[in-house]
């Protein structure tokens, strides 16, 4: 299902489901989203993440313009944190790209809203990503360790770079481990 969105411009967008068709288009979209970063290899990741039984395509989603052209992308898939009594299952945000000539527009934002609505319609109840707390924190996102969650190559346990967020208010309540993400 479609859902007709705004950017902060005011400018016709559509956010839907990703399909194969979209494949190569949202390729080159992620290829020059982080032409300019040091996560080489992005959209090689994303061609992985599609194959694994952890992907969820309710969870990978496309921003079309007024004119069909693909100008973001965002998808989430499952995770497991690893706890003393078994794995958790949540979400892993990764990766997010908007195209350059589209930047500062409320894409990345009307994405994340969007496809945190699905995740919650699904079941899920918090997501988590690796990623710069500059951007993240304004969308609620915070240090995975003030859950007493923390990533696997975290050996002081701050590490602000691994977020969560809890899309259900108390999810992450009494879940302590560790979560081995990318």
């Amino acid at each position: 299902e479609a859902s007709p969105s705004k950017g902060q411009t005011g400018a016709a967008m559509k956010i839907r489901q990703e399909t194969p068709a979209d494949y190569a288009e949202v390729y080159e979209l992620v290829k020059i989203s982080f032409a300019t970063s040091t996560n080489e290899g992005e959209w090689d990741y994303l061609n992985e993440v599609r194959k694994k039984a952890a992907f969820i395509p309710e969870l990978s989603l496309v921003a079309e313009n007024d004119d069909g052209r693909l100008v973001g992308q965002i998808v989430l898939y499952k995770t497991d944190i690893t706890t003393p009594e078994g794995a958790v299952t949540q979400l892993l945000l990764s990766p997010i790209s908007v195209h350059p000539d589209y930047f500062r527009r409320g894409i990345a934002t009307a994405m994340m809203k969007e496809a945190f609505h699905i995740a919650q319609e699904l079941g899920y109840t918090a997501v988590f990503l690796c990623g710069d707390p500059q951007f993240y924190h304004r969308f609620g996102f915070r240090g995975a360790y003030e859950f007493g969650i923390y990533h696997v190559a975290d050996k002081f346990r701050y590490g602000e770079w691994c977020m969560a967020l809890e899309l259900k208010e108390g999810a992450l309540s009494g879940i302590t481990g560790t979560i081995d993400i990318e």
